[in-house]
């Protein structure tokens, strides 16, 4: 049976590695930017993202010409971190971060919508007025 989307051992890992890697970058900036949980974190994130896209897709990604800039401020803020310049690393890192997956956002906010819990607090006026001001609200056909 075909599928739309073949989810092999290496992706449900990849999902895995990544969902781990925001675990522990949340947790490391929770504790004070902890240098060794941002670093395990960012390098559980990225492992996840290769494992998820395949490597020559991920290669192709991250050394797009156009995503140049945004790779090399990602990668910086990632060695950053690991020097234990958290604060710096982080900034430079979300930098990169925002211009490499900003256009991801719109198909995870939709992802949490359909989802059971998380669906009913994301259909809560607030928020809905939140995602409309990130430009991330639902689009409206004229």
């Amino acid at each position: 049976m075909d599928s739309l989307y073949n989810w092999n051992d290496g992706t449900k890992i990849g999902v895995a590695l990544t969902g781990l890697g925001i675990f522990f970058s949340g947790l490391g900036i929770v504790f004070f930017l902890d240098s060794a949980l941002l670093t395990m974190g960012n390098l559980l994130f990225v492992a996840g993202v290769a494992l998820v896209m395949g490597p020559a897709r991920c290669k192709s990604f991250f050394l797009d010409r156009r995503r140049m800039r945004a790779s090399i401020c990602f990668f910086l803020g990632i060695f950053l971190v690991m020097l234990g310049w958290c604060f710096i690393g982080l900034i430079i890192q979300g930098f990169g971060g925002l211009n490499l997956f900003g256009n991801f956002f719109p198909m995870v906010v939709r992802v949490l919508e359909s989802m059971p819990v998380i669906g009913n607090v994301m259909q809560l006026s607030a928020v809905q007025l939140l995602l409309e001001k990130l430009d991330l609200g639902r689009r409206r056909s004229v």
